[in-house]
């Protein structure tokens, strides 16, 4: 049912587009383009990514925050890595369907997002975009664009079954690339990462 829906959204959204033109013909006024759409294709037109990351949650049952810093790799298609340097070594790989995450020196746990919705929306939330595969992003949220491609702000608000989990997932970014993820859980507990440019 999932890919018949994604298989139809091309379709649909095409309907769409040619209402709106056929309306704006009539009235002589060109439609507003899609923003959001606008910074995920641009942001999907970079194959590969390595940056370094800043990351700060933010938890109310503790006195204060919980920092972490290291690498995030990128290669089309859908491969991501987190690789945390500090406090503790850690490395998250996403490959498909599949999510491993290794601490330290210990084996790996391995998890078929397909089983797992609330989890694989949010590996979506990033992946999608690097993906440049706004599809499979509005599959899981409502988007709303703000700014412009050079300097733009994407808020993504969960559909009902992620809204127990998560309140809002903010993207800031320019031009083609992410500078701040900032999730905000259901329970008012935040996470956010800044990303570092290329070095």
């Amino acid at each position: 049912m999932k890919n018949h829906k994604r298989a139809l959204a091309p379709a649909l959204m095409a309907l769409a587009l040619l209402r709106g033109a056929g309306s704006a013909h009539a009235q002589d006024v060109q439609p507003p383009p899609d923003l959001a759409a606008a910074i995920i294709a641009r942001i999907g037109m970079v194959p590969a990514r390595h940056n370094a990351f800043h990351e700060s949650k933010h938890i109310a049952a503790l006195t204060h925050d919980l920092d972490s810093s290291g690498e995030l790799i990128y290669a089309r298609p859908g491969h991501v890595q987190k690789i945390t340097r500090e406090p503790r070594p850690e490395t998250l790989i996403v490959q498909g369907t599949t999510l491993s995450l290794a601490r330290g020196q210990g084996p790996a746990r391995v998890v078929d997002l397909s089983h797992h919705a609330q989890l694989a929306a949010l590996v979506e939330a990033i992946r999608a975009p690097l993906d440049g595969d706004i599809t499979a992003l509005r599959h899981d949220y409502t988007l709303a664009a703000q700014g412009d491609v050079a300097h733009w702000t994407l808020q993504l608000t969960p559909q009902p079954a992620m809204a127990r989990y998560v309140r809002t997932i903010t993207i800031d970014g320019q031009n083609n690339a992410m500078t701040v993820i900032r999730v905000v859980q259901a329970n008012g507990d935040t996470q956010v990462m800044r990303i570092d440019p290329p070095a």
